[in-house]
C-alpha cells in the first residue's frame, strides 16, 4: 500500500491500554468483549499470529496487535475507534532475518447515528458493507487463516465517508447500503486502494433462517494512476448449526490510461464443517482472473479450526495453486480479549 500523504505515527503505548485498564476496572472484564468502563467505553483488542510454511521460505509472524474503544454516547449515538499494528514482528527461518513495524494505524474511527430501522447513517473510517468476507475484519472470527483474493484485490477494504443503511420500508428482511467517499482515506498507509472517489450501493436479503443473500455495485478511482473501476458483486449463504456454505462473486471494469477497458473476475465458494462448537472443517475453492496482465489462479483450501472458547481461535490449512510454486501451510492463532 502506497501513502498518500504523511500519515500520523501512534505511540507504541497505544497496545498497553487494554493491560491498564485491567489492572483498574478487572471485575468489569470479559473475554472477547473487553473491559466494560459504562455504556460509553468498552475497551478491548485483539492480536494474531501466523506461521508460512512453503517451498521457498518458513515464516512467523506476530500479524495483527489492536486495541479498539467503543460504546454509546447516547440512545441514538455510538462509536467504535480501532487502532492495529501489521507485522508487528516477523522472523524468517529460510534467511534468518527479522523485522517488525509498530506503527500503529487508523483501522477504524466512526461513529453510527441510529434514527430509525429504515435510516440510519455511519460517518468516519469503517468496513466497506460488500459481502462477507470483508465484514469480517478480525482473523479470530473467520474460518480460516487466509483471505480469498476476492477480498484483497478488488474493491477498496475501507471508506472515509458516509454509509446510509436500513431495511427498506414494505420490503420483507431487505437491507440497503448507500456508501460513499470523496476525500483521503483517513490513513492511506492502511487501505488496499486509496482512492477519493468510491460510490456504492448494496442490497441484503434474509430469505428464511438458514438463507440470505444479496449484491452490490460501485464504482471508484485509484488514487495511483487514476484508474476507473466499476463492479457488479453478488453473495449468498446458507447456514445451520453444523454447517455454513458462503459463495461471493465479483466481475470488475477497469479503464486504464494505456491499454483501454480490462476485466477482472474473481469469487470463492466455501465450506465449513462444525463437527462440535470447538471443532470444524472448513474448504474453499477460488478464482481469480485478471485480463489486464493475463493472471489468473485457481487455488483450492483445506483446513481444520479449533476453538477452545469462541474469542480464542487456532487454525490451520494446507493451499493448493494453479501457480505450483505458491503453495503452502498456514498455520494461526489469534485471541479477541
Amino acid at each position: 500500500m502506497k501513502a498518500g500523504r504523511k500519515v500520523r505515527r501512534y505511540p507504541r503505548w497505544l497496545w498497553c491500554i487494554p493491560m491498564v485498564a485491567a489492572s483498574l476496572y478487572g471485575e468489569s472484564y470479559e473475554l472477547g468483549r473487553g473491559f466494560s468502563l459504562g455504556d460509553s467505553l468498552n475497551v478491548g483488542g485483539y492480536f494474531s499470529t501466523e506461521f508460512e510454511s512453503s517451498r521457498t521460505r518458513d515464516r512467523f509472524t506476530a500479524d495483527d496487535v489492536a486495541v479498539m474503544a467503543y460504546g454509546d454516547l447516547t440512545p441514538a449515538l455510538s462509536y467504535l475507534a480501532e487502532l492495529e499494528a501489521v507485522g508487528f514482528y516477523q522472523k524468517d527461518f529460510t534467511d534468518g532475518n527479522e523485522n517488525s513495524d509498530r506503527k500503529f494505524h487508523i483501522e477504524r474511527l466512526y461513529g453510527d447515528l441510529w434514527v430509525n430501522d429504515a435510516f440510519n447513517v455511519r460517518f468516519g473510517k469503517q468496513i466497506t458493507p460488500i459481502g462477507y468476507w470483508n465484514r469480517e475484519p478480525i482473523n479470530v472470527l473467520r474460518d480460516t487463516t487466509s483471505n480469498p483474493l476476492y477480498s484483497k484485490l478488488l474493491f477498496p477494504k475501507f471508506l472515509t465517508g458516509i454509509d446510509v443503511n436500513g431495511y427498506v420500508p414494505g420490503a420483507d428482511n431487505l437491507n440497503y447500503h448507500f456508501f460513499a467517499q470523496s476525500t483521503h482515506d483517513m490513513d492511506e498507509e492502511y487501505i488496499n486502494i486509496p482512492n477519493t472517489h468510491f460510490y456504492g450501493l448494496a442490497l441484503e436479503k434474509e430469505f428464511s433462517w438458514e438463507w440470505n443473500g444479496g449484491g452490490s455495485v460501485g464504482e471508484y478511482i485509484a488514487s495511483a494512476g487514476g484508474e476507473r473501476t466499476r463492479f457488479v458483486q453478488a453473495n449468498l449463504k446458507y447456514e445451520n448449526e453444523a454447517c455454513v456454505v458462503t459463495a461471493e462473486a465479483i466481475a470488475a471494469r477497469t479503464a486504464y490510461r494505456v491499454g483501454g477497458d480490462e476485466d477482472t473476475y474473481a469469487g470463492y465458494l466455501q465450506g465449513l464443517y462444525r463437527f462440535t462448537p470447538q471443532h470444524a472443517a472448513v474448504a474453499r475453492y477460488e478464482y481469480y482472473d485478471r485480463r489486464h496482465d493475463d493472471y489468473r489462479d485457481h487455488i483450492g483450501i483445506i483446513g481444520y479450526s479449533y476453538r477452545p472458547i469462541y474469542p480464542v481461535s487456532l487454525k490451520g490449512e494446507y493451499q493448493w495453486h494453479s501457480q505450483n510454486d505458491e503453495n503452502r501451510f498456514l498455520f494461526s492463532f489469534a485471541v479477541l480479549f
